[in-house]
């Protein structure tokens, strides 16, 4: 049975550390519970932009020291930014902690984040949308979410608009630091080889004196779903297609059915869409299903890209499978070999240092407590067929699908696409 240490400082940042007797370093991630979700209008992509802005320099370095800072500990440190959740990590050895500490203390408490840093940050992030513009799949994606949450935060893109970034300023940076970068929604996340009261001596050392005069701002609703069309036009060879539907909350215990309904539907080579579309008619080299939760709502998609004469028939396909699995439930084998697969997955990412930092990161977010390993998949083995096949029913049933489509069709023929594959789906 796993041991994770859990302390809350007075300053109500959270820190909780595994300990892990055969690591020889330890990782560290400090989590903030920020994101696109807390963009407010004309703020598209500033929780990213503030991430890359971070490691520009501090009061005290430059960016080329901060960039040395890190090749000395070893050249492991790295950020991301999600919908719902910022995170700053990296892994060293234990005699490099305490440094390593001190350089993520530095990053997110004393940024210059000075002008002319921002306006070359610019010039970066408008390249990477433009990277993700020009990669079909991604784009696709990104407009599905539109199609899905229109309106709500959890729709926009993380990378912002090209619009948007090119007004961020100096000012916009500081005042979404100062309302968002605050103890409160802070977790300081570690897995390793160092003994658990070093660890928390060493985090509180750093972060206990961390405080902030901001109130956190509320939560933002949960969205609702709007399934609607977004229809990109492009002269490619395929067209690419991203459908789906609202789904559950992380912190609703039927997500895991959902996550074998997943695997069953579109999640493995032996599953229903890639061996019906791909294997048996050779209508698409892509096809498949991607289900995610988050705090407040979850996504079922099922994406892939096919030559646009054979879309109708790609989408006549998808619509049939879904029917089936509703209306006759899972055949044999297909309920343990997607637990298996679901649980070698789970096991897998927890072989590794920064796997299990990232779960009890994105565990105390999520939920406000740490899951033991053997509870998930004790949970995950008690998923039943039926539950797998209500599951499916409560997602498609309706026939209420977003999608969004790019490639060489009009507007007209993607309407008539996620038509069908609606009104074939509510006919249940």
């Amino acid at each position: 049975m796993e041991t994770v240490h859990l302390v809350r400082l007075p300053n109500h940042l959270r820190i909780a550390y595994q300990f892990i007797p055969w690591s020889h370093t330890v990782a560290v991630g400090v989590w903030l519970s920020v994101g696109t979700k807390d963009e407010q209008l004309g703020e598209e992509g500033i929780a990213h932009f503030l991430e890359h802005m971070l490691f520009k320099s501090t009061s005290r370095h430059t960016g080329r020291q901060i960039a040395q800072w890190i090749d000395a500990l070893g050249g492991n440190v790295d950020a991301f930014t999600e919908k719902e959740l910022t995170c700053f990590y990296l892994r060293v050895l234990p005699e490099h902690l305490s440094q390593g500490l001190a350089l993520l203390w530095e990053l997110l408490t004393e940024p210059l984040l000075r002008a002319k840093d921002v306006e070359l940050e610019k010039s970066i992030i408008l390249a990477e949308i433009q990277n993700v513009e020009d990669t079909p799949e991604e784009l696709v994606s990104e407009a599905f979410f539109e199609a899905l949450w229109d309106g709500h935060p959890l729709s926009r893109p993380i990378l912002g608009t090209k619009a948007s970034v090119a007004k961020f300023r100096r000012t916009h940076l500081l005042r979404f630091l100062r309302r968002h970068y605050t103890p409160d929604r802070t977790v300081v996340a570690g897995a390793g080889g160092l003994p658990p009261e070093r660890f928390v001596d060493l985090v509180e050392t750093r972060f206990g004196g961390w405080n902030s005069r901001s109130q956190s701002p509320a939560e933002p609703p949960p969205p609702k779903p709007q399934p609607s069309l977004r229809f990109i036009p492009r002269q490619t060879e395929h067209l690419y297609f991203t459908v789906g539907v609202h789904s559950l909350p992380i912190t609703d215990p039927a997500h895991y059915p959902v996550s074998v309904l997943d695997i069953i539907l579109g999640g493995g080579a032996s599953s229903r869409l890639f061996m019906e579309v791909r294997e048996k008619r050779g209508l698409a080299y892509a096809v498949g299903t991607l289900s995610a939760a988050f705090k407040q709502a979850g996504f079922f998609a099922i994406s892939g890209s096919c030559a646009p004469n054979e879309a109708e028939k790609v989408v006549r396909v998808i619509a049939r499978e879904i029917r089936r699995l509703c209306m006759d439930g899972i055949r044999n084998g297909e309920l343990e070999r997607a637990k298996t697969q679901l649980k070698l997955g789970i096991i897998m990412a927890q072989e590794s240092i920064t796997g299990t930092m990232m779960r009890l990161g994105r565990q105390l977010h999520y939920l406000g407590r740490i899951i033991p390993i053997e509870e998930i998949l004790q949970r995950v083995d008690r998923v039943t067929a039926e539950e797998v096949g209500e599951m499916a029913r409560k997602l498609f049933a309706n026939g209420q699908f977003a999608g969004a489509f790019l490639g060489p069709l009009s507007e007209r023929e993607a309407e008539g696409l996620l038509a069908m594959l609606s009104d074939s789906v509510s006919a249940l």
